[in-house]
């Protein structure tokens, strides 16, 4: 554990805490974690401006709380449910062993987490937003091998969380539907910040004759997506419409729907069903989508990714058949 993240995630509650100490009584407290600052990359910048958009919607006065370390967030949650919040949202699947430690000892505090949950614990005030990390990356690695004239793709992730595991797993699923022969490196950056060290791993993966370069790092995607830019091939843009970043190699963007996901949260929390419950974001509840048109490729790329996403959505296809 970093000591400099541990401090700055404590001092972001004691002033938390204090900037809402005079709160009006009939408003519930609410507050979110994330991993890293909410003003850069695309899962969390995008997360915060769906939870602030909630907070508004349902009359919350919220709080968020920007670099909190999974090592760190057992003690965060503690102090801020301590201190009265009703509602405290984790948007990574990497706090989902602090929320099981922690919950329990709050029973009147809602924890919600936002990304990847399989189990809830049974807790009664424990629910998550599921995001089909499996369906996700089903897509994604179908895309890639449609796209890919070399038939050699790779996935680069950040850390090894359980949705980064899920979806890599099924990146190699849905690029084998494809392409039976298809290659597919993957490797981890070993954070969610390291640009330079992303951008490295991309090359040598580029280097070795990757010619599609997914990305699944949040902010280090950013050195992804220049190595691709740099070296001539096609990437993707993650969480978000990246097309304008990476307008010479972006072909497509998986856009996550946060403000439904964090809508339905706060209406849940509202209409007091949360607890025990997992719900599931995929392409059938509008959870996640692909920005069109395609870039880069033939017009019948996106339609054979497109046949594959409505046999997905109608269940006509599994992606762990």
């Amino acid at each position: 554990m970093k000591m400099k993240t541990m401090l700055t995630a404590a001092v972001a509650v004691a002033l938390f805490c204090g900037s809402v100490a005079h709160a009006e009584e009939n408003k519930p407290r609410v507050a979110a974690l994330f991993t890293q600052t909410v003003t850069q990359g695309t899962w969390d910048m995008s997360g915060y401006a769906a939870f602030k958009a909630m907070a508004t919607q349902d009359n919350f006065t919220p709080s968020y709380l920007e670099h909190t370390s999974y090592e760190s967030a057992p003690s965060v949650l503690r102090q801020l449910a301590s201190d009265g919040v009703k509602l405290i949202i984790a948007h990574s699947s990497g706090y989902s062993a602090a929320i099981k430690e922690v919950a329990p000892s709050f029973p009147n505090t809602q924890f919600v987490l936002y990304s990847y949950e399989g189990s809830t614990a049974n807790l009664p005030n424990y629910s998550a937003w599921s995001v089909d990390w499996d369906e996700y990356g089903f897509v994604l690695g179908v895309l890639g091998a449609m796209a890919s004239e070399n038939g050699h793709i790779a996935v680069i992730s950040g850390e090894p969380i359980p949705s980064a595991e899920r979806t890599v797993e099924f990146i190699k699923k849905g690029a084998a539907y494809v392409n039976p022969g298809v290659q597919v490196d993957s490797a981890y950056v070993g954070s969610f910040t390291d640009v330079a060290r992303a951008k490295e791993i991309a090359t040598g993966a580029i280097a070795r004759g990757a010619d599609f370069i997914i990305p699944s790092a949040d902010t280090a995607d950013a050195g992804i997506q220049q190595a691709a830019d740099e070296e001539g091939v096609l990437t993707i843009g993650s969480y978000a419409d990246q097309s304008k970043t990476f307008p010479n190699s972006v072909m497509t963007s998986t856009v996550m729907n946060f403000n439904k996901s964090y809508a339905d949260i706060g209406k849940h929390y509202a209409d007091r069903q949360l607890g025990n419950r997992i719900v599931t974001e995929d392409l059938a509840t509008n959870g996640w989508t692909l920005s069109t048109p395609f870039a880069h490729v033939g017009k019948d790329v996106q339609e054979k990714v497109f046949k594959v996403i409505d046999k997905l959505k109608t269940g006509k296809l599994k992606p762990g058949a």
